[in-house]
């Protein structure tokens, strides 16, 4: 631009100036400017590299903060305003971590105080001998029972977030866990006419947590016995079915209650939700097939659902045997 200006100024003025010095001063220009782009390069290239690197990296930035090839002040106000950030940031997240441990061990407390009347209720109506009020004391030791089971959904919840630090890893014979499952709601079938079924084969053995899966187990178990009651039918069962093979297991639990809709199945392990049958039956929560399904998750179990509305539902528990999260 400058040449042509030159060129033109000398046109205008009626003198010559020669094209050999035109061409002259427009490679020398063109050799200054190659110069000093080429520095520019060499000199902001690492700075852009780190940057490239700290938008591909997960985790800690420390690092990268710390950048030794921030040149100019403009890369060291950038460095130093992304430090000044980032650190806020940390602590930030520090004190919401030692809020949620704060939580947790609240909760925890919380839970095991509440256990303790629960415990004494059940006391109290298993040496109460008046037939006069058997079905109502039958009544109160079946609330008592959903609150038992909603104070150890709770503390479930509290414990997952910790999972790794709270579980065991066991060759367990699923059978047992079911046959005290069942045990364990037996007040509940028989208030409600339900009868369990165990079918398939005897003695299966599955890597996995006993604690968890016993959760996991009872939380579907409960669901099955509340929305069987829900149907108009004379007998009433819910079958715990198991298959092996070579590869995995599965454990089936079915039940011939009202079913899931079929818009909602795809939905049944999100949290809170609910659904038609619980908006129904007002009493559901929506976070026990949520936590059941988070439970498998965390140890490489798989969870299906199947059902028809009116019904049927079947919930389907998947150990992988050749390959799972404790064989890797």
């Amino acid at each position: 631009m400058t040449i042509l200006i030159m060129y033109l100024t000398f046109a205008i003025n009626s003198k010559e100036f020669p094209l050999d010095n035109i061409f002259y001063a427009l490679l020398l220009s063109v050799i200054i400017y190659s110069a000093f782009l080429t520095y520019e390069y060499y000199r902001k290239n690492n700075f852009y590299k780190q940057i490239h690197k700290m938008l591909q990296v997960e985790g800690s930035f420390n690092y990268l903060l710390n950048a030794e090839d921030a040149k100019t002040s403009e890369q060291k106000a950038y460095i130093k305003l992304l430090s000044k950030i980032y650190e806020n940031n940390s602590e930030k997240i520090s004190e919401y971590e030692e809020q949620h441990r704060e939580y947790i061990y609240f909760i925890n407390q919380w839970v095991h105080q509440m256990k303790t009347p629960v415990s004494i209720i059940n006391l109290i109506l298993q040496d109460e001998k008046d037939e006069e009020y058997k079905d109502t004391f039958n009544s109160i030791g079946e609330e008592n029972e959903k609150i038992s089971s909603g104070l150890e959904m709770m503390l479930s919840h509290a414990r997952l977030n910790e999972f790794n630090l709270d579980f065991k890893v066991e060759s367990v014979d699923i059978t047992s866990v079911v046959r005290k499952v069942i045990n364990h709601n037996k007040k509940s079938l028989i208030h409600n006419f339900i009868f369990p079924k165990v079918q398939g084969e005897e003695n299966i053995m599955v890597e996995t947590d006993e604690k968890w899966i016993y959760f996991v187990i009872n939380q579907i178990f409960i669901n099955a016995i509340k929305y069987s009651r829900e149907a108009v039918k004379e007998n009433k069962y819910i079958v715990f079915n198991m298959e092996a093979s070579e590869s995995k297991v599965i454990l089936s639990i079915s039940d011939q209650g009202i079913g899931i809709p079929k818009e909602d199945l795809s939905r049944v392990f999100q949290a809170f939700f609910t659904g038609k049958n619980g908006r129904r039956t007002a009493e559901s929560t929506g976070m026990g097939m949520y936590l059941s399904k988070r439970v498998c998750d965390k140890l490489g179990h798989g969870l299906m659902v199947e059902s028809e509305e009116g019904q049927w539902s079947k919930f389907s528990i998947e150990f992988h045997r050749e390959r799972n999260i404790f064989t890797l």
